[in-house]
């Protein structure tokens, strides 16, 4: 964006990349999966990826995945746990095998794709995938056995385990790899793990030796075969073999970068190598780590671009300056106090002219003139001319600009192909862009042809193939040729979800199919589907509504919650309770306050005459132990 407030974003074009990157996400996710053949699911034991998912419209559960596959069918499933708990939800919300993640209620396929990406080498069959997917369900509960405590996830291939007050490690078939002697210990990373003994820290192998002797400040974790250390005299690197390459004498050290890093003495900053020789001296007054074999660095005339011969490419007299984005960086004077850009030469290539300018990104910078904003290439040419009052970061090779006259969006060769006219434009989601004129709110392609008229009061970007929009009798929904599906005479659209959406009418909530028919009438005061059943609440109280609109349980209950495990939790004016799917009492509505069998247990917490008690699926009171959960 031109103007790099963050209170200046558009919500809705904020909205709109969101969703767009999304979508991407989504099919670079299965198009990764889909390259594998047979090997199309992942399942990571180090658990490495969190994911959070409001499963229900009723309840925000914090979802841990550690498996991502592509079913038959081609569509992204999950395999995870719950609340960071070594067990799934119930059978009938998240039971222990994969999900398909459209059924969930709001996924964030960026995440997914990040999870696909990084363990894609990992990629197993269907089978193999279940057998790793079965030790998170069904062996990393937290069974402490002997110890004190243990870690309730894995992080390669250890599990942390304290006993007495001291620290050790325990593989995933439970032998005690390393004692628990120690007073602090870290995860394993790169085969070794941080400890402390009453000497101090050190670092210990995959076989409980000790490689790095437990007798410093502070460690830290090994980068580019090196960890930094603190003794009493100072920072200095230790080597895997815990040899003390750079003597700890340094004020302080940054991590190697590059195969250098950064210390200081009191003279300031320089790089020592991996052979902890100064290469360039300590004399300045900031660095930061090498990128691409450039490191800017801060003296008192200013910032410039040291290389790794210690030689000032760029020279240090520059107000600000960023790291080098697409071959040059962008940097500030301090005559002017304009931004310009130098290349890896050294060379102001574009002088320091500009109000403002953006890092380039495919040859093209964002710049704002004294007469407005536009691009330009690496020759300085204006390839879009610095004429418009704002202009946003090219996406999908479109650039949001706004002129005098209104939103639009130009090309790469500055061709306005939609129209500087509208009161606002948004990212193009699904091959079109939602565009608001005087008339309304309507959708434009990505040949700025308006295909669905401005003539909606409100509009909400396409997903799946429909949209949301808002016309004087209602909300609705429109598919990409116009076309109404849902007619536009709610209050209220939810989003088309599992082959339905949630509407409200004058009279009431109710649900209508993906084709806009109504199978479960307007005239309930909420409604919440959930396991193929809607909860719904009536003037007479909550009951269940099936897919047909039938009442299966009727509308007599003070509260009701979704079924969990074959059970849903119940108020009538007796109490609390629990019915079963023919909304028969199976346990009978007599307790003072109840929580449900949540998360696939076998044990729900009821409480009677004060005092909280666990029962069964039969009522019984029992204690609670790792077989009933």
């Amino acid at each position: 964006m031109a103007n790099k407030t963050v209170e200046k974003i558009s919500p809705d074009t904020f909205w709109d990349e969101i969703n767009a990157i999304n979508n991407k996400a989504k099919d670079a996710a299965i198009d990764l999966l889909n390259k594998q053949g047979d090997n199309r699911y992942i399942v990571v034991m180090d658990w490495e990826d969190y994911y959070t998912e409001y499963y229900t419209d009723q309840t925000a559960i914090s979802v841990s995945v550690f498996g991502v596959g592509l079913n038959e069918d081609n569509n992204l499933c999950i395999a995870a746990t719950v609340n960071n708990q070594g067990y799934g939800c119930s059978k009938n919300d998240f039971e222990q095998d994969w999900v398909e993640v459209s059924e969930l209620f709001r996924p964030c396929y960026a995440l997914l794709y990040r999870f696909v990406a990084n363990n894609i080498d990992k990629a197993v069959t269907k089978e193999e995938a279940d057998e790793l997917a079965d030790k998170y369900w069904n062996g990393n509960g937290c069974d402490y056995g002997k110890y004190d405590w243990q870690d309730c996830f894995i992080y390669n291939g250890f599990v942390k385990v304290k006993l007495d007050g001291k620290y050790g490690f325990i593989n995933e078939d439970g032998e005690e790899i390393i004692s628990c002697k120690y007073e602090d210990a870290d995860a394993f990373s790169d085969g070794l793990a941080k400890v402390k003994s009453a000497e101090g820290w050190g670092f210990v192998n995959e076989d409980g030796e000790e490689i790095v002797a437990c007798k410093y400040e502070e460690v830290c974790r090994f980068y580019e075969g090196l960890a930094k250390v603190k003794s009493a005299e100072g920072w200095g690197f230790v080597n895997k073999d815990g040899e003390e390459i750079v003597a700890c004498k340094y004020e302080e050290a940054c991590s190697f970068s590059e195969g250098l890093a950064g210390v200081q003495f009191a003279e300031g900053w320089g790089f020592v190598n991996k052979d902890g020789k100064e290469i360039i001296p300590c004399k300045y007054e900031e660095v930061e780590y090498f990128c691409k074999g450039m490191a800017r660095v801060q003296s008192k005339e200013g910032w410039g671009f040291v290389n790794k011969n210690g030689e000032e490419i760029v020279a240090c007299k520059y107000e600000e300056a960023d790291d080098f984005s697409d071959g040059v960086a962008r940097v500030q004077s301090k005559e002017g106090w304009g931004w310009g850009f130098v290349n890896e030469n050294g060379e102001e290539i574009i002088s320091c002219k500009y109000k403002d300018a953006e890092a380039f990104s495919d040859g093209l910078a964002l710049v704002q003139s004294k007469e407005g904003w536009g691009f330009i290439n690496k020759e300085g040419e204006e390839i879009i001319p610095c004429k418009y009052e704002e202009a946003y970061a090219f996406s999908d090779r479109l650039a949001k600009v706004r002129s005098k006259e209104g939103y639009g969006f130009v090309n790469e060769d500055g061709e306005e192909i939609v129209a500087c006219k509208y009161e606002e434009v948004c990212r193009f989601y699904e091959g079109l862009a939602k565009v608001k004129s005087a008339e309304g709110w309507g959708f434009v392609n990505e040949n700025g042809e308006e295909i669905i008229s401005c003539k909606y009061e409100d509009a909400d970007d396409f997903w799946y193939g429909l949209a949301l929009v808002k016309s004087a009798e209602g909300w609705g929904t429109i598919n990409k040729d116009g076309e109404e599906i849902i007619p536009c005479k709610y209050e209220k659209v939810e989003r088309v979800s599992i082959g339905m959406a949630k509407v409200k009418s004058k009279e009431g909530w109710g649900f209508v199919n993906e084709n806009g028919e109504e199978i479960i009438s307007c005239k309930y005061k909420d409604a919440i589907f959930s396991n193929g059943l809607a909860i719904v609440l009536s003037k007479k109280g909550w009951g269940f509504v099936n897919k047909d609109g039938e009442e299966i349980i009727p509308c007599k209950y003070e509260e009701a919650y979704a079924f969990e495990g074959g059970l849903s939790l119940v108020k009538s004016k007796k109490g609390y309770g629990f019915i079963n799917n023919d909304g028969e009492e199976i346990i009978p509505c007599k307790y003072e306050d109840a929580r449900g069998f949540l998360f696939g247990a076998n044990t729900a917490e009821v409480k009677l005459n004060g005092e909280w008690i666990n029962i069964d699926k039969t009522g019984k009171q029992v204690q609670v132990t790792e077989e009933n959960w």
